[in-house]
């Protein structure tokens, strides 16, 4: 049990070091494979091979790193908008773009330095307040019964990004419903406000054309 709490606070610790300017950290990276552009990233992005980005584990979306090819000294900025990687061995994974800038498309992977170079440019997101749902603006709603749900997260922050990216491009309602697992606050994005299930799985269907991870949600009124 001891070593299980350790272990927990030693995670939490570096997921709030990770948000710091200047962290630095260093290991393996590699980039996405050319059948993943256009696909959708966990921020709600759209993946773009030719961008400057990249996937990091923690590190808070729309962070700015410079990650540096240790062996050469070639370096590129990046800004993170997806969740990754999932080999454990690599601490990140970078655009093609960024790769190529790095000089490592031709081996595909490289040891690499990462360092936190710029915070989220978003402003702030505000407090969450108690109630269960809330606007973009952190403003308490009452919802239809029925939405559906495109993302989940630890962190409102995170929330707030995918959400504010869904809106730009689908102009439907999105808000935050604020829910409890295993006793820490779950941070869910919905899209859509709908009385009756039928026009939320048509939504559903719709968003899942386009590349999200959506499933409709019967909301607790």
């Amino acid at each position: 049990m001891q070593k299980r709490i350790a272990k927990t606070i030693i995670l939490l610790t570096l997921d709030f070091l990770s948000a710091q300017l200047g962290y630095l950290e260093e290991g393996e990276a590699s980039y996405y494979a050319p059948s993943f552009h256009g696909r959708r990233t966990a921020s709600g992005e759209k993946y773009d091979r030719h961008a400057l980005t990249a996937a990091h584990r923690t590190l808070p979306f729309g962070t700015y790193v410079r990650v540096t090819e240790k062996s050469t000294g070639r370096s590129v900025v990046v800004r993170i908008n997806d969740r990754g990687p999932f080999k454990p061995t690599r601490i990140i994974d970078l655009s093609e773009e960024a790769a190529k800038e790095l000089g490592i498309l031709a081996r595909g992977i490289g040891q690499v330095r990462v360092e936190v170079t710029r915070l989220p440019d978003e402003t702030p997101a505000p407090s969450p307040p108690q109630t269960e749902f809330y606007d973009t603006e952190g403003h308490p709603i009452k919802p239809y019964p029925y939405g559906v749900q495109v993302g989940a997260f630890s962190e409102s922050a995170n929330a707030y990004v995918v959400a504010k990216n869904a809106w730009k491009e689908i102009r439907e309602k999105v808000f935050i419903w604020r829910a409890n697992a295993k006793g820490k606050p779950l941070y869910r994005v919905i899209i859509g406000s709908f009385r009756q299930r039928r026009e939320a799985e048509k939504l559903r269907n719709k968003l899942k054309s386009e590349g999200w991870q959506a499933f409709v949600v019967h909301l607790p009124l």
